[in-house]
């Protein structure tokens, strides 16, 4: 159910970001950008996933598995994906 509306978002005259742009018109109408390097000031957006954590969560997924498998060994596999999560902080540093 909604609140009764007192009107002020009628007056909003405000140019809104996803307003759509005009094209220009003609056959100077710039096109998509070339492929190539960024421009000057810009770098290439980074991976998604570093290869550290790529590492840590593959090593914990193996290790939940296992421990799926054979639930005795869940706590020296537990302090094993510790020390190889701290070792990965310490390198990290």
């Amino acid at each position: 159910m909604r609140a009764p509306s007192d009107g002020r978002a009628a007056d909003d005259e405000r140019p809104r970001a996803d307003a759509p742009v005009p094209e220009p018109s003609g056959p100077a109408a710039p096109g998509p950008p070339p492929p190539g390097p960024p421009p000057a000031g810009r770098s290439a957006p980074g991976p998604l996933i570093t290869t550290r954590a790529l590492l840590i969560i593959l090593v914990a997924l193996v290790a939940a598995g296992i421990c799926a498998a054979a639930p005795e060994a869940a706590i020296p596999i537990g302090v094993g994906v510790g020390v190889v999560t701290l070792l990965a902080q310490i390198v990290k540093d």
